[in-house]
């Protein structure tokens, strides 16, 4: 028996393997630029791949289908598959993690459901919302910055480092006073403060 027949396969049966596994990979990765978390390791990610794969084939299968059935014609369409590839293997994976996200933010604003971040420090900053922030440091002293749209702050693993846009002058009793001149910010380790206070942007 030649062993090369046992791995062959027809154009549109790869592309029904493509498009069960490949779709999954991409929610994946969309998936963790919304929301970094700790890596549950390859046991963890095969399962959400797979679960992603198996909602995208259940929900695009008409595509799908259409995708090998215009692959097993002769000659084939190949504009028309690179349509339902385009939508299979790319559109609606990124879309699904997106859609899940927004519904699972919305459950959890009208607390149905427990919020997608595990800490406050993610919770807060994943909101983007503009702050005065005071930071005491590990030494005693204490810092003041500005946390607007050009700020940084890490989350999941790599919580707790941040960068602020604006640095300020305090005094003793953590009144802002004034920026501090030619600035650029500054980036602060956990290891640098002991705690953050967030004030309104007023």
């Amino acid at each position: 028996m030649d062993p090369t027949k046992l791995i062959e396969v027809t154009p549109a049966e790869f592309a029904a393997i493509v498009a069960l596994f490949l779709p999954g990979f991409v929610s994946l990765r969309v998936d963790r630029l919304i929301h970094p978390q700790r890596d549950g390791g390859v046991g963890q990610n095969i399962i959400e791949i797979v679960g992603y794969s198996l909602l995208n084939a259940g929900l695009l299968s008409w595509a799908i289908l259409q995708a090998s059935k215009a692959l097993a014609t002769t000659p084939s369409n190949y504009g028309q598959l690179a349509l339902y590839a385009l939508l299979v293997c790319l559109i609606g994976p990124v879309l699904w993690p997106i859609a899940f996200r927004l519904a699972q933010r919305w459950a959890a604003r009208r607390r149905w459901i427990v919020g997608p971040y595990r800490t406050a420090w993610d919770d807060y900053f994943s909101r983007r919302q503009p702050a005065w922030i005071v930071i005491h440091m590990a030494d005693g002293s204490l810092l003041g910055g500005y946390f607007g749209k050009d700020s940084t702050a890490s989350m999941g693993s790599e919580a707790g480092h941040l960068y602020l846009e604006e640095l300020w002058q305090l005094d003793e009793t953590g009144k802002f006073l004034k920026a501090i001149p030619e600035s650029q910010g500054a980036i602060f380790r956990p290891a640098d403060y002991l705690w953050i206070e967030l004030r309104r942007d007023d």
